[in-house]
């Protein structure tokens, strides 16, 4: 319904440059990641704002959604996307998991150290873009981490871990000062019911329903309409779109 309103467009010369940078350091983009790409550069002409500030990704295990994540927050801190001091903040209730798509990044630019350091400087901690300023940290949920944030990208990572709204408003309170601010909620869906996870699913049912309008919440929601499609191998890609490029995926 937002692509009606004649203020929204997509900027289409943003994305093409950023698919090209992405997938000149990363690897080749599928669809299901295009797809997010060109959303996340939709703006309004009249207070170029962006038209979703939030994206709620749910999908299915094995789908790589760390590291279609860490390209895109790579290609936040870098001149292309253009806005200095855009510095990213990837939480998570686990060092382990909050280190995956930081690590990511981490490991593309050491493959290439020799050239990469005229343009990053990097620590197990810190990645930073030494022509914008903009750094890549990650956090784990507690309690000391939290503290003087100032990002423009939030990530949280498996957020069907999160048993309340603590953290994530902890990490909130200090966002939204920088332009073009984006918060990222990746996750499979899980065990964890009337929680966190499911107050989001409320809202994105909300959202796709038309119900809510005001909210700038992107919902992609990957699963099956039915239980009994999990019988039915060709049902499978809804939950899990990137099994027709991995064979190994759909081995698994």
């Amino acid at each position: 319904k937002k692509f009606d309103d004649p203020d929204v467009f997509s900027d289409t010369e943003k994305i093409d440059r950023e698919v090209e940078l992405i997938e000149r350091h990363f690897y080749e983009l599928i669809p299901w990641e295009l797809f997010v790409l060109a959303l996340v550069h939709c703006f309004y002409k009249s207070t170029d704002t962006v038209v979703f500030d939030e994206f709620l990704i749910v999908i299915g295990t094995g789908n790589g959604k760390n590291g279609f994540i860490s390209p895109l927050v790579w290609y936040f801190t870098t001149p292309t996307h253009g806005i200095k001091n855009y510095h990213v903040e990837i939480v998570a209730n686990s060092e382990d998991q909050a280190k995956t798509s930081f690590d990511d990044v981490w490991n593309m630019l050491d493959d290439d150290w020799n050239k990469m350091k005229r343009y990053f400087y990097k620590t197990k901690q810190i990645i930073r873009n030494l022509r914008t300023g903009s750094y890549i940290r990650y956090n784990t949920s507690n309690a000391r981490t939290r503290l003087g944030k100032r990002a423009a990208v939030l990530v949280f990572d498996e957020i069907l871990e999160y048993q309340d709204w603590e953290v994530f408003n902890a990490f909130n309170a200090s966002f939204g000062k920088k332009k073009h601010s984006r918060k990222f909620l990746i996750t499979t869906n899980g065990y964890l019911r009337q929680g966190f996870m499911d107050d989001w699913l409320e809202l994105a049912n909300g959202v796709l329903s038309g119900d809510i309008e005001t909210l700038g919440l992107l919902p992609l929601i990957y699963k099956l309409d039915e239980r009994d499609e999990v019988h039915d191998k060709s049902k499978w890609i809804k939950a899990n779109p990137s099994m027709p490029y991995f064979p190994e995926l759909v081995k698994e």
